[in-house]
């Protein structure tokens, strides 16, 4: 759950330790062949249209950064959790959350990516990057029993039903997440500009696979607005994320590979997928402070209406306390 990844604004950027686990599963291992990646038509025009501008110093005195040249570890524990729209998908508890970034005078790395930044001044930023598409992220096991016990058990002598999945002509309406095959992880390269304001940020990111995984695209705009006062930070960031056709099909497409049952085969499309993130921090001492955050993501129909999906959103809460060492 990266929320901020810019080096000069004062709010961490936080990994939920079960996305890293997900990342390194014993039971799924992360295997991923990295190709070349191409700069697609729109990324030499995003980059070409900015490396006119004048580099500067990115940071000053009155804006906390990271610090240059070193590791920059962070550590959040508390309680919440997050959301996942597939049939019978487990919830992802957040339990614990981590930030680990280094960043040098243009190489940088935070948390899973590794960018070059070509510009980075007071009003601007322009990086290129490599991450990993965290959409595989809904189909990795997390056993929610490990962290919670049940509360209210089915009476005795009655057996649980299993959800009934059966349309109104007995076609199946539904296929669950243990019954289709493995969805790969994909590394994505990407380019980002930051347009920076004292209070508020506009950022645009464009995403191509470069693993060859899903062979397909994402876009991300969204807008950040930002208060603080002496010792807290409060952040709002509604956002636009586009995903194309072969990105959403790879993911939530069912097809042979899944089922032999046509009555169950769908075609995902693209689509529009709107956000909204809040973020709160308030310094506790110079190394701990507590941290609130939440979001809700809608889903398009070109996904939702997959069998495989069940919920029309995605939520995620997390209230805790954090750590700077």
């Amino acid at each position: 759950m990266t929320i901020i990844v810019n080096i000069c604004n004062p709010l961490m950027s936080l990994v939920s330790l079960s996305d890293i686990l997900h990342w390194y599963s014993l039971e799924s291992p992360l295997i991923i062949e990295v190709k070349v990646p191409r700069l697609r038509f729109i990324h030499l025009i995003v980059i070409c249209c900015f490396l006119i501008v004048t580099k500067a110093n990115a940071c000053d005195s009155s804006v906390p950064c990271a610090k240059q040249g070193e590791w920059n570890l962070g550590i959040a524990l508390g309680i919440g959790a997050r959301s996942n729209p597939l049939v019978d998908g487990d919830v992802f508890p957040n339990i614990v959350l981590v930030d680990i970034a280094w960043y040098g005078e243009q190489v940088y790395f935070d948390n899973a990516e590794i960018g070059y930044k070509l510009i980075d001044n007071d009003t601007i930023g322009v990086e290129s990057y490599l991450t990993l598409d965290r959409e595989a992220s809904h189909f990795k096991f997390w056993h929610v029993g490990n962290f919670s016990v049940a509360v209210v058990a089915p009476p005795a002598g009655v057996p649980n039903e299993p959800p009934d999945n059966q349309g109104s002509e007995g076609e199946l309406s539904y296929i669950a997440l243990d019954e289709v095959s493995d969805r790969k992880w994909a590394v994505n390269f990407g380019t980002r500009i930051h347009f920076y304001q004292p209070d508020s940020e506009i950022t645009l990111a464009v995403e191509t696979d470069a693993s060859g995984v899903h062979k397909g695209h994402k876009a991300i705009l969204s807008y950040e607005h930002f208060w603080a006062g002496n010792d807290w930070q409060f952040s709002i960031r509604p956002s636009l994320t586009w995903k194309s056709d072969g990105l959403v099909n790879y993911y939530y497409g069912i097809s042979e590979r899944d089922s032999p049952i046509e009555n169950v085969h769908y075609e995902a499309s693209g689509g529009f997928q709107p956000s909204i993130a809040i973020l709160f921090t308030k310094k506790i001492n110079d190394k701990w402070h507590w941290i609130a955050n939440a979001s809700y993501q809608k889903l398009h129909s070109g996904m939702t209406d997959s069998p495989l999906v069940d919920e029309n959103n995605i939520n995620n809460v997390f209230v805790g306390v954090g750590y700077r060492f």
